[in-house]
């Protein structure tokens, strides 16, 4: 064998080996990068309910201090002024997705708000009063408060807790209105929030006491949103409990 046929094939060799280490490192990456993106995905699904979780935690404790000492005002006998954005105003609960499903309502939607939990939207109605008490939420991450809003139904009763009194919604369609009880819509479509909900009109005179839930749609996007509608049906004060918490609340 020549020698030039000898520093050839050498020459061959040490180009494959340059490429299979190539494709070996680039091959490396991606398992790297996968499994960093599994990483990140279980935390935004997962690990940050562990935040929220401890947020709820210091908003409870300070709400039912607030409560218990006597001089705050109850919510619902407040302005939607004088509400501080990032506080906790009443405690939810909605009993068709379990006895032990409660959330303190915090005051914002921002992102940071969000974060700590579900968010009344600022300048809607408070708890119990005449306008629409609207509430935004989470679907899939930061404790996902609002997962299954598809599973609520039109007779299901949903509670809010102040400091004197449990108001007690119930879902269904609005007597007198167009407003249904169950709406999908696009992220735009901020007349679901307005006092009169559905209505062209955000400065339209309300006459009724409503609630209303949003949340992205469908899982896993923020393509449309979920809403939900509901209506005060009794307000009663502590320290007696609603019938929606003792009774069968699935209407």
């Amino acid at each position: 064998m020549t020698d030039l046929a000898v520093e050839s094939r050498h020459a061959g060799g040490h180009s494959g080996d340059g490429l299979r280490m190539a494709a070996r490192g680039i091959g490396q990456l991606l398992i790297t990068a996968g499994v960093l993106i599994l990483l990140f995905v279980a935390y935004e699904l997962w690990g940050t309910g562990f935040y929220t979780q401890a947020q709820q935690h210091n908003l409870e404790t300070t709400i039912q201090h607030q409560w218990s000492g006597g001089s705050a005002p109850d919510v619902s006998t407040l302005s939607v002024d004088n509400v501080r954005l990032g506080t906790g105003i009443a405690v939810l609960f909605i009993p068709r997705l379990g006895r032990h499903y409660h959330f303190v309502v915090v005051e914002g939607t921002g992102f940071s708000d969000l974060q700590r939990g579900p968010g009344h939207y600022p300048g809607t109605a408070l708890p119990g009063q005449v306008g629409n008490f609207a509430v935004a939420g989470h679907r899939t991450t930061y404790l996902h408060p609002f997962k299954d809003i598809a599973n609520l139904r039109r007779g299901d009763y949903v509670v809010l807790e102040t400091k004197n009194h449990w108001f007690t919604y119930r879902i269904e369609d609005i007597p007198g209105t167009n407003i249904p009880w169950k709406e999908i819509v696009q992220p735009t479509a901020v007349q679901v929030a307005y006092p009169v909900p559905d209505q062209p009109d955000p400065g339209k005179t309300p006459t009724l006491k409503l609630l209303t839930f949003t949340s992205c749609h469908p899982e896993y996007s923020a393509r449309e949103r979920y809403v939900i509608h509901a209506m005060l049906v009794s307000d009663t004060l502590k320290p007696a409990l609603p019938p929606a918490l003792t009774t069968n609340p699935r209407g």
